[in-house]
């Protein structure tokens, strides 16, 4: 079963959420890797320059590119690796800030689910992440079923006047709840 987090985060939160996850020894893993790199732990420290990276809690398991501009360059299987999928919340070309998302897969499947599954450590980074944004985050009106979780200082910035839009091309414009 997968878990998946929408939220909304400007610079100053994701560098909150950093600072209060530093404990775990989370890796900061970029979407696209190269085979040889080293990744630093989270931290706030870290400077955050790609759209989407990867928290790792063990080692994980990547697939070389073969083909296209990417080639040679590896990207993390996130089913089988303990890894948690950070897509960032970004402003974009109209000034709005679009939503982000953590995924992770917290079972494993296949050959792997008889090996034991993935690590108690992910596991309790995946626990630790999931109530660490409900506990601080701010809940958004439901659209479509959905809820947006929105840092307290992207709801300040929502309350001065930023929108707040659905990642996607027809992202629909999202309201903090209370």
């Amino acid at each position: 079963m997968a878990l998946q987090i929408r939220f909304f985060m400007a610079e100053e939160d994701e560098r909150e959420l950093l600072r209060r996850i530093e404990r775990l020894g989370l890796e900061l893993w970029p979407e696209l890797t190269d085979p040889s790199a080293q990744p630093p732990i989270a931290s706030p420290a870290v400077v955050l320059e790609e759209d989407a990276y990867y928290l790792a809690a063990g080692d994980v398991i990547g697939n070389p590119i073969k083909k296209g501009p990417q080639r040679g360059r590896y990207r993390i299987d996130e089913v089988a690796s303990p890894v948690i999928y950070f897509f960032r919340s970004r402003l974009d070309e109209d000034g709005e800030l679009r939503s982000g998302y953590f995924w992770a897969e917290t079972e494993a499947h296949g050959d792997q689910a008889r090996l034991g599954g993935k690590s108690a450590r992910f596991h309790a980074a995946v626990r630790e992440l999931s109530e660490l944004v409900a506990q601080r985050f701010r809940k958004s009106a439901p659209i479509k079923g959905a809820t947006y979780f929105v840092g307290p200082a992207a709801a300040r910035l929502a309350k001065a006047g930023l929108a707040l839009r659905e990642a996607g091309r027809k992202g629909e414009l999202v309201r903090v709840y209370r």
